[in-house]
């Protein structure tokens, strides 16, 4: 059995516990930084499984064909595309948007083409050779699709889509006449124009021509809840009757609780929502045990919780001190 002591302990920790906030867990991206040395969290789609893939690596040499390549950015390992044949390779992860938050992706994108980069028009990231030409003496051979891109999509569409209507919003993309060489650069979107919806992450590499290798790193979202934060305004009191009315600046859509401080309920409990930014004005009505003190002196001070909680957010606390009034007969 438990000592009385450790009862205290055991109970003072569940009163704890049962007071803290609900955890709106933020959305994150799976093993963003690949320092599991895997792809877990990630899946992967390629036009040739036979021919290349995505590969999680260390050091500077490429898992598969063996070319020489950028070392990962951070960390000890990162994901890159790598073949011997031509192929298509996607690397993708749908990522869930808390609503009402703000949401920042960020990753490092870099590349190493062996051939010049072509992207067809109209787009597509298919890796298929076309049809045989014959090619006289003199005469250039016809680029193959050679290209990466990097893309926020509506989970819905087909995974290799580039139409626009798929795309949510697109943090690179090549486009002809660009170096065949990218060093590891950072990137970042704006995702909250999506917050509350589901979207997948996508990394494409088509390399129809010739080696490619395609990498990624360093892959995270920042997601921040809506503000919480409130200020005072003014205190409009009736000494006539011993209330009033407090004004408190919010910043969002949200409900605003009200309360006493302390063991001696002064006042009564106040609960107003509100659908977006406003002054909310507060009744402060004393109890039956804070209307006698006022009888009694004429004053009546009071120490205010006031706590915030927007929609789909997490909980702020302020405590304001007010002093209602009272004309005594």
């Amino acid at each position: 059995m438990l000592s009385k002591s450790l009862k205290g302990v055991v109970t003072a920790l569940a009163a704890f516990a049962l007071a803290l906030p609900a955890s709106a867990g933020a959305a994150t991206v799976a093993n963003g930084d690949f320092e599991t040395g895997s792809l877990s969290g990630w899946q992967v789609s390629n036009s040739k499984p036979s021919c290349g893939s995505w590969f999680t690596y260390s050091g500077v040499t490429s898992p598969l064909s063996g070319h020489n390549i950028f070392s990962p950015p951070q960390g000890t390992w990162a994901a890159i595309s790598d073949e011997h044949c031509a192929d298509t390779a996607i690397l993708y992860q749908d990522i869930a948007l808390e609503p009402s938050w703000t949401h920042q992706l960020s990753m490092d994108v870099y590349y190493h083409s062996e051939a010049p980069i072509f992207v067809p028009s109209p787009n597509t990231l298919s890796s298929e050779e076309g049809p045989i030409v014959i090619i006289e003496e003199g005469e250039e051979i016809p680029p193959v699709n050679q290209q990466m891109r990097v893309d926020v999509m509506k989970p819905s569409a087909p995974i290799d889509s580039v139409n626009p209507s798929d795309i949510l919003t697109t943090v690179f993309a090549n486009k002809n006449g660009d170096s065949q060489t990218l060093v590891p650069t950072p990137f970042s979107v704006d995702l909250t124009p999506f917050a509350g919806q589901t979207v997948r992450l996508r990394a494409a590499v088509a390399a129809g021509d010739y080696y490619f290798n395609g990498g990624v790193d360093a892959v995270s979202l920042t997601s921040t809840p809506p503000s919480n934060a409130i200020s005072r305004g003014k205190l409009t009191l009736n000494k006539k009757k011993g209330t009033g009315r407090l004004k408190i600046n919010v910043p969002g859509a949200g409900t605003l609780n009200v309360v006493g401080k302390g063991k001696k309920k002064l006042v009564k409990v106040r609960n107003l929502t509100s659908a977006g930014p406003a002054v909310l004005n507060v009744p402060l009505n004393p109890t039956a045990k804070g209307l006698k003190v006022l009888e009694a002196k004429g004053k009546l001070k009071v120490q205010l919780q006031v706590t915030f909680t927007p929609t789909n957010g997490l909980p702020g606390n302020q405590t304001y001190k007010v002093t209602l009034k009272k004309t005594l007969k």
